[in-house]
């Protein structure tokens, strides 16, 4: 017997855990377009000495985190037994950012920008 919570929106928790690793691949590109910016910004002031390049390198450190996280996501939702529901719809009411919790929480929203796998390195 399957319990099933009224007026709860219920989906895969493969499909959610597959969107949320989505939205963190789009991040990714948020994060290499400011070490870009940052770093442009920190040659033209001509002060790059080594302290700044290690900052400049947390970005580096951060999109490899995220990257991580949305691998690790994908991994999971792979081994999810389909017939694991979630309500991520509701679950994405704790999202502060709207947009992200629209995508976050629904299968239809739309999916507007492209992903795209970064090279997988380490500067450390």
């Amino acid at each position: 017997m399957k319990l099933q919570v009224q007026g709860a929106h219920r989906e895969k928790a493969a499909a959610a855990l597959r969107r949320s690793s989505r939205e963190l691949r789009k991040t990714i590109t948020m994060v290499e377009e400011l070490e870009q910016i940052v770093g442009l910004a920190l040659a033209l002031a001509g002060d790059a000495g080594s302290d700044q390049m290690l900052e400049l390198q947390k970005l580096d450190h951060l999109q490899q985190k995220i990257l991580g996280v949305a691998d690790f996501l994908d991994a999971l939702s792979e081994q999810m037994p389909p017939e694991w529901n979630i309500d991520a719809k509701g679950a994405s009411r704790c999202v502060l950012l709207a947009e992200l919790g629209a995508k976050l929480g629904s299968p239809e929203a739309p999916d507007d920008t492209p992903v795209t796998a970064p090279e997988n390195y380490e500067l450390f």
